[in-house]
């Protein structure tokens, strides 16, 4: 093992260069020693907790590290993989000098059913983790994006790309198409084949966005983009729940393709809207369009808030035409105290003649999600889910006229500010039917499944 001079010391006085004998070149070699180590240490942190700067002496790529930058806000994980792009002989970073910023995320998990299903599937109501007693990766997730609004006083232009690889690419790619066949990342990796724990690739968005400083700001972002519908999303840092609920799953688009708008009103409101190509499609194959927007409104303290949403359009039926596919969501938010939170969402979802089982009757399939999160510490966080959903027809689950029922309860825990685990309990059953597969192949109305988690940020 090759020894470091700092510790090697002098050859003239190395025999009596210990602590408990100390010397003039004692006392040198363990004060240079004691300066690398710190020299090193203020490296490693400037590196972790702030991108590289450039003061006029900046010039070594081992050193050069700036004060933390007040946007950081102490996320050592914040601007990693956009720092990978730092030239600091250059003084600069490609990425941030042109507007850009690369980030994403690391999501896996297991899940533990106690049917111990014959076919290791958890669904349905269970989805995202919908794999029994398996290792599942969930999302390597990238976003590269331009913020379009960076200057609020001038035009500007942005974008945004996401791409994201596990075994939730297959629910994320779209599926909508001629003859209701996926196209463009539907096919990737054989998205459109769904097993327990696939490993795919999907880009749920690419789009380009447009700013004016018109009122107070508009911005235009055209492309495939994800839905404004609902609360629980794609992206699983921003939801609280491993799994997710029956209104998200199958009353919601996930993505959609178009235009769509949106601008502050005021300072407690907000509008968006646009037209798409419909649910989960990236081309407009039955060239019919629908409509996409939503209104919310924040109180003043921004302890209340409530937002409408709506898509609504014509989407290929079961008889080979287009009929009128129509959701809506309402989602209010209230902060109860401190460390006290409440979330009430209600979904309404009907497709006219969806049901080819009976062509009079139109589809639907309606529910309510309630949710309660209590902040413990700056650290951990504890949430339960309430959920009741209906499939009237049937037809998005097989079994008209079901009622489906699941209460899930978790913690959310930062191990630091780049490391997070989701640990959770879920109890889901149906009046009306037995969707639940047991382990010898039967049925059953009811499901318990125990599962956890970890989010890598980087």
């Amino acid at each position: 093992m090759a020894v470091s001079p700092a510790f090697g010391g002098d050859a003239s006085c190395a025999p009596s260069c210990t602590p408990a004998q100390p010397n003039a070149c004692c006392t040198k070699v363990y004060e240079e020693a004691g300066n690398k180590l710190a020299t090193e240490l203020e490296r490693l942190t400037a590196e972790c907790c702030a991108p590289k700067t450039c003061a006029p002496a900046c010039t070594d790529p081992n050193t050069c590290c700036g004060e933390e930058s007040s946007e950081d806000d102490g996320d050592c994980c914040s601007g990693r993989l956009t720092r990978l792009f730092d030239d600091c002989d250059g003084c600069g970073n490609f990425l941030e000098d042109n507007g850009w910023k690369l980030s994403g995320w690391l999501e896996f998990g297991i899940t533990f059913n106690g049917n111990r299903p014959q076919n290791d599937l958890n669904t349905p109501g269970v989805g995202f983790n919908q794999a029994d007693s398996q290792f599942m990766l969930n999302q390597l997730y990238f976003v590269l994006e331009k913020d379009a609004a960076a200057n609020e006083d001038c035009f500007g232009w942005g974008g945004r790309v996401d791409m994201v690889v596990g075994s939730d690419a297959a629910d994320t790619a779209v599926f909508g198409g001629p003859n209701n066949t996926p196209n463009f990342d539907g096919t990737w990796s054989e998205n459109d084949i769904a097993t327990a724990n696939q490993i795919g690739l999907a880009m749920p968005q690419l789009y380009a966005s447009l700013y004016a400083p018109i009122g107070n700001g508009v911005t235009l972002n055209i492309g495939h983009f994800y839905t404004v519908i609902g609360y629980e999303v794609v992206p699983a840092p921003d939801n609280f729940f491993y799994s997710h609920a029956y209104t998200m799953q199958y009353d919601e688009p996930f993505t959609h393709t178009g235009a769509l708008a949106s601008t502050d009103l005021s300072d407690n409101i907000s509008l968006t809207g646009g037209i798409t190509t419909g649910w989960d499609d990236f081309e407009n194959q039955n060239n019919e369009w629908s409509f996409l927007g939503s209104v919310g409104w924040t109180s003043d303290s921004e302890d209340t808030s409530l937002t409408f949403a709506i898509s609504s359009g014509g989407e290929n039926d079961a008889f080979g035409g287009t009929s009128n596919l129509t959701v809506f969501s309402i989602v209010a938010q209230q902060k109860l105290s401190d460390n006290l939170s409440y979330v009430f969402q209600h979904d309404h979802m009907f497709f006219r003649n969806g049901d080819a089982a009976d062509p009079g009757q139109d589809a639907e399939a309606y529910g309510i999600n309630q949710y309660l999160f209590y902040e413990m510490s700056d650290c951990a966080q504890a949430g339960m889910r309430v959920e009741w959903w209906r499939d009237h027809n049937g037809t998005q689950l097989g079994n008209p006229g079901t009622d489906y029922y699941e209460i899930t309860a978790g913690l959310n825990y930062k191990l630091n500010s780049c490391l997070r685990i989701r640990p959770e309990v879920r109890w889901d059953w149906a009046d009306g039917a037995d969707p639940w597969t047991t382990s010898d192949g039967g049925t059953k109305d009811s499901q318990f499944t125990v599962g956890t988690d970890v989010i890598l940020v980087f």
